[in-house]
C-alpha cells in the first residue's frame, strides 16, 4: 500500500478523498485542529511514517518551500506542491539539486 502524506486540510481534502479512493494510506497535518486532521504539525507525521510515497503540500504560499524541502527527505517518489509551487525557477532548481532522487512538482 502507497502511503501519502498530504500537508493542509484547505485543498488537501479533496487529495485526501481521492487518494483514499484510490486505495493508498493518507496521513494528514493541519496547523488548525479544527480541520481533523490526524497530526497539527508535519515532524508528529514523520514520527509516524518516516518515508511517504507521496507528499502533497497544499498550504500558504509562503509555507511551501520550506516544507518542500523538509518533505525531500521523506518522500520516496514525488512532493506535489500545490499551485503556484515556488517562488521563481531558482527555488526549484535548487530544490532538485539539493534532492536528486525526489521528483518535484
Amino acid at each position: 500500500m502507497k502511503t501519502c502524506l498530504i500537508v493542509g486540510m484547505g485543498i488537501g481534502k479533496l487529495y485526501q478523498q481521492v487518494l483514499t479512493e484510490l486505495g493508498h494510506g493518507v496521513i494528514t497535518v493541519d496547523a488548525d485542529p479544527s480541520k481533523g486532521a490526524d497530526f497539527t504539525n508535519v515532524d508528529d507525521a514523520i514520527r509516524e511514517c518516516r518515508l511517504f510515497n507521496t507528499v502533497h503540500i497544499c498550504t500558504p504560499n509562503f509555507t511551501h518551500i520550506n516544507l518542500a524541502r523538509h518533505a525531500g527527505i521523506h518522500s520516496a517518489d514525488i512532493v506535489f506542491v500545490e499551485k503556484p509551487g515556488l517562488e521563481n525557477s531558482a527555488l526549484w532548481a535548487q530544490l532538485c539539486e539539493d534532492f536528486p532522487n525526489t521528483r518535484y512538482m
